[in-house]
């Protein structure tokens, strides 16, 4: 594919990349204890597939929406963050729903609004039934030196059927476009966490955190792209023994081919987490956590609207807690129509 092809999915990757929710399913996987698996992925697996003409006049206005159902196999259903896992395997039905609208006053000013909806329902385990609700919004604006952009997101999650957890993140993020092939964007969050429900004896998990991040994607000659991530977390917990200091590297391949004149994309991902916990000194246990999760993904476009996926990921949750000690495998089959 030549270098013009490339250069213009390039202009829609930043295009999207600069409302892209990165909280929508990597924090469903992430609140919920599904591995943190990046699970749908879509924000940046979507980013750079199916570039429209950049000189075709923006839409004012824009409504998009999806839904997906697959069924999943868990050979250790957990939750993660409540350092639990069942060392059981189960099946369950995966569901996700999302509305987004767009508003482009001008060419380079977007507004982004969505509400997204994603269950987890095991067969046997269903006190291991999650529930997650996201409200986002985002702003941003291409100025000749950058893309700036500020975001908003709410998520209330519920274990079992009851409130479980209320996640509220936002934020600051910048974009430039470095060279001909490669952009840099970066973010600055701020975190709570509220958890619901607890028993009275448990210790309180309730949090505030900073958090920064930096994505770096390098475009090749067709549409492929590699992705490495830089981020850093500090969390402060009303407890102190939840307190810690997290840092981790995300990368990812993604290569788009065709097969029997269908667009198919196969992305490897592999994610490091590594977590150190404040000391006896400070109130805590001096306990780590070193997280490695390895990914593989087919997307498979069997009409404009509709996606086959098929999806298995290994995690390797080691930690110096008993309850967060554990080894993960998933895998997903399942369909996704959207317009």
């Amino acid at each position: 594919m030549n270098t013009k092809i490339s250069q213009h999915s390039l202009t829609t990757f930043i295009s999207t990349f600069g409302s892209y929710q990165r909280l929508s399913f990597a924090v469903t996987a992430a609140l919920l204890g599904c591995s943190a698996a990046y699970a749908g992925a879509e924000s940046q697996s979507n980013a750079a597939e199916g570039a429209s003409n950049t000189s075709e006049k923006h839409q004012t206005v824009s409504f998009s929406g999806s839904g997906y159902i697959g069924y999943r196999n868990d050979s250790n259903v957990s939750v993660s963050e409540l350092d639990t896992n069942s060392d059981v395997a189960d099946g369950a039905i995966q569901s996700e729903a999302q509305l987004k609208v767009s508003v482009k006053p001008t060419e380079k000013w977007e507004n982004v609004l969505s509400v997204s909806q994603a269950n987890t329902n095991y067969q046997t385990l269903s006190e291991f039934d999650l529930g997650l609700t996201t409200l986002s919004a985002s702003t941003s604006y291409a100025f000749d030196f950058a893309k700036l952009g500020t975001h908003y997101y709410h998520a209330s999650a519920e274990l079992d059927g009851r409130d479980f957890l209320t996640y509220q993140q936002y934020g600051l993020s910048a974009g430039k476009l470095l060279g001909q092939r490669t952009y840099l964007r970066v973010s600055s969050d701020l975190i709570d966490k509220q958890f619901e429900n607890t028993p009275e004896d448990a210790p309180i998990r309730d949090s505030d955190a900073i958090a920064v991040r930096s994505d770096l994607f390098y475009f090749f000659e067709g549409d492929d792209f590699f992705q490495i991530a830089l981020k850093y977390q500090n969390e402060d917990a009303q407890n102190n023994v939840f307190d810690y200091t997290g840092k981790g590297v995300d990368l990812a391949y993604t290569y788009p081919i065709a097969m029997f004149s269908k667009p198919l994309k196969l992305k490897v991902a592999y994610q490091l987490d590594v977590r150190d916990y404040a000391s006896e000194q400070d109130g805590g246990i001096g306990r780590e956590d070193d997280r490695h999760i390895v990914e593989l993904i087919a997307d498979y476009a069997v009409h404009s609207n509709v996606d086959i996926k098929l999806s298995t990921q290994y995690g390797d949750y080691a930690s110096s807690v008993d309850g967060a000690n554990f080894q993960e495998t998933i895998a997903e089959l399942g369909i996704n129509v959207h317009f």
